[in-house]
């Protein structure tokens, strides 16, 4: 059965008339919003909490992988400069070597 906002009017002030606005209010803000359909169950949320467990272990493995790929590409990257700064050393050395002589 769907409650409808009128409905719920209709109880408030009956409580109001039979245990005073105070305690009316209070019983009221305890029922849900839209009925019990839209009230989360511990079912849902031990169901939510696998899911996001699931995710997040999807999540751990893609970063390891995303982390391999980046230990990669930055040895990668030291090789090449470290390659580039020795061979502009060794032209140097050679083009002072050639003024000397």
């Amino acid at each position: 059965m769907i409650v409808s906002e009128a409905d719920r009017h209709r109880l408030h002030s009956r409580l109001i008339e039979a245990l005073g606005q105070d305690v009316a209010d209070t019983l009221m803000e305890h029922l849900p919003p839209s009925g019990w359909a839209d009230v989360a169950t511990k079912r849902d949320l031990d169901l939510l909490r696998a899911e996001l467990r699931g995710e997040i272990a999807e999540l751990r493995g893609e970063m390891a992988l995303f982390r391999g790929d980046m230990r990669m590409e930055m040895a990668n990257l030291l090789r090449a400069v470290v390659f580039s700064v020795a061979g502009m050393m060794l032209a140097t050395i050679g083009s002072v070597a050639a003024l000397i002589h």
